[in-house]
């Protein structure tokens, strides 16, 4: 069975780290500059990035590379992931050999520090489910119902839009 293109599963490119993969220009970019790598380890990279997070054999990657052929085809997948490798200095980390099994993309997220907008709209998020929370607690009493009435429905809440203009 032959994976399906990655054009196929995939919309525009993916990014990770300084990266960015285009699945449909075949191109690999770092910070905007092109990445040189040949063709094969191009596809297998393509490859491992649409099952990102998933064990990809061996048998698969020669399924992707070598439909048609009978090679030997272990040596050329080894050389693959190293210029893949290569390719990806400091993300090298990403590709993962899951011995007697295949290779993984780890495809992880880094938090990045919150500008200033981002913050305020966290503050307001807490301040807000902090509130929700007090309405919950005490929802039998005036406060209680005043709380949740209005941030249930906020659009008739003046303090609530009020909030939503500051941030």
């Amino acid at each position: 069975m032959v994976s399906e293109p990655y054009t196929d599963t995939m919309n525009g490119p993916v990014v990770f780290g300084c990266y960015a993969l285009d699945p449909c220009a075949r191109r690999l970019t770092r910070d905007g500059r092109q990445v040189d790598v040949q063709q094969q380890p191009l596809e297998l990279l393509l490859l491992l990035v649409e099952r990102a997070d998933t064990i990809v054999t061996r048998e698969m990657i020669r399924e992707r590379l070598w439909p048609d052929t009978v090679v030997e085809y272990d040596q050329g997948i080894n050389y693959a992931i190293r210029q893949i490798r290569i390719a990806l200095g400091e993300e090298a980390y990403r590709l993962q050999t899951v011995p007697r099994r295949g290779y993984r993309f780890v495809r992880e997220f880094r938090a990045q520090p919150l500008n200033r907008d981002a913050a305020r709209t966290v503050v307001a998020a807490v301040g807000m489910v902090a509130t929700f929370a007090a309405g919950i607690l005490i929802a039998h009493s005036v406060a209680g119902v005043f709380i949740f009435e209005h941030l249930v429905h906020p659009y008739r809440c003046p303090y609530v839009q009020a909030l939503v203009r500051i941030f």
